[in-house]
């Protein structure tokens, strides 16, 4: 199994089933979210649904405009096209399994947004490099991962003129699935 982590934050994600091994049916991973942690801003997969289920401690997941509070044992379906994200609310850490349906190319988005987020000196603070990366992932996977809100329109404008001076250094799609 491989395992990638978010230096800045300390979430890991292990993937247990990917779309290659599922023939493109599904990916399964477990992520765990240290105390108090946020995950990634609020996103759409407006292609895949992404079950949520918590295997030790909480979830506060926001979807369909509200908060979900998920306990151990507990299961959510974020259906395609509805934005959300979701945060560990405990001072301890919380694991839970997410998959997505179907698989499509989410473990490219994952793991290379993980790298490219890696690679900057303040994750947190989005430089030009950062959005370029991003920018050039999601044009990998066209059509399968967008912000949500706002910060898409922000993303989108910055994106467009970052390009122009500065090219992306995370991996291809193809080199990516060659690799993984």
């Amino acid at each position: 199994m491989k395992s990638i982590t978010l230096k800045s934050t300390g979430e890991t994600i292990t993937f247990v089933k990917t779309g290659k091994d599922t023939e493109g049916a599904f990916t399964e991973v477990i992520c765990t979210i240290p105390a108090g942690q946020e995950g990634p801003p609020p996103h759409i997969h407006p292609l895949q649904d992404e079950i949520f289920e918590v295997i030790e401690g909480k979830l506060e997941l926001s979807a369909k405009g509200k908060k979900i509070l998920l306990e151990e044992g507990q299961s959510f379906n974020v259906t395609a096209n509805t934005a959300h994200t979701f945060s560990n609310p405990l001072d301890r850490e919380t694991r839970f399994r997410a998959t997505y349906k179907p698989a499509l190319d989410i473990d490219y988005m994952l793991v290379q947004g993980f790298n490219s987020l890696n690679s900057q000196s303040n994750p947190n603070k989005p430089g030009f490099q950062m959005i370029v990366d991003f920018d050039y992932i999601l044009k990998q996977i066209k059509g399968q991962y967008k912000f949500a809100g706002a910060p898409g329109t922000i993303f989108a404008i910055l994106a467009a003129i970052a390009r122009l001076f500065i090219k992306p250094k995370v991996k291809s799609l193809k080199d990516h699935h060659a690799s993984f």
